[in-house]
């Protein structure tokens, strides 16, 4: 009787450790498939976010084509090869040059609106002062009335010299005072500070990856 006991107890614990092994490796399966089936899923975010990014940028893209098509002016189409956005300086740097007919003084835009003009040419390359350098001041016309904006390397413009009466919303195109920048690109929009008139520009200027440049004309 006592060894049928030893033995009923033997098979028992054999039964029991049987089903923890069993209970361990299919807790260490489901565990590994739910961790690749995060990784899985992980990879097609990200597949996701780069479709949406290359879709984002072709549309971009066929938008600076049609301004380039529709316009009647000579328009160099460039890639920027890099910003420079600290506290000294606001610019960037393009992949077009003398080669290429850029010239000092060109302007430069996309399809949201003014970015600056050409400070520095090589054969090859230039460097795009933004409007929102400290060294940028542009004229302007806000509602008819001219104006000069001056940046400060914030997200702001100053609005100085104005001539008449804004309200907050108004928009700010450039004007050809000075014969650098064509007229009637946009370059925002009045926002009003403890009493002081501001332009916020319409240009992402943290994200620029193609732009235009053009030239002035009389």
């Amino acid at each position: 009787c006592s060894s049928l006991r030893f033995g009923c107890f033997e098979i028992l614990d054999g039964v029991s450790r049987y089903f923890s092994n069993l209970k361990g490796n299919f807790s260490q399966d489901v565990g590994n498939k739910i961790f690749n089936l995060q990784c899985e899923n992980m990879k097609l975010k990200l597949k996701a976010a780069r479709v949406d990014s290359v879709v984002s940028e072709n549309e971009r893209l066929k938008t600076l084509l049609k301004i380039k098509q529709s316009s009647k002016d000579e328009i160099v189409f460039a890639r920027v090869v890099n910003i420079y956005n600290n506290d000294f300086v606001r610019s960037a740097l393009i992949d077009a040059g003398r080669n290429q007919n850029v010239q000092l003084d060109d302007f430069a835009y996309n399809e949201q609106g003014l970015i600056g003009r050409v400070i520095e040419v090589s054969d090859n390359w230039s460097k795009v002062l933004f409007i929102i350098d400290a060294n940028s001041n542009i004229p302007a016309k806000i509602s008819g009335f001219n104006a000069i904006l001056s940046g400060n390397n914030s997200g702001t413009l100053k609005v100085n010299l104005l001539n008449g009466e804004v309200k907050e919303g108004d928009i700010a195109e450039s004007s050809s005072y000075g014969r650098v920048f064509q007229e009637k690109i946009i370059i925002g929009r009045v926002i009003k500070k403890k009493g002081e008139i501001f332009v916020r520009p319409s240009v992402n200027f943290s994200n620029l990856k193609y732009i235009c440049i053009g030239k002035c004309q009389d």
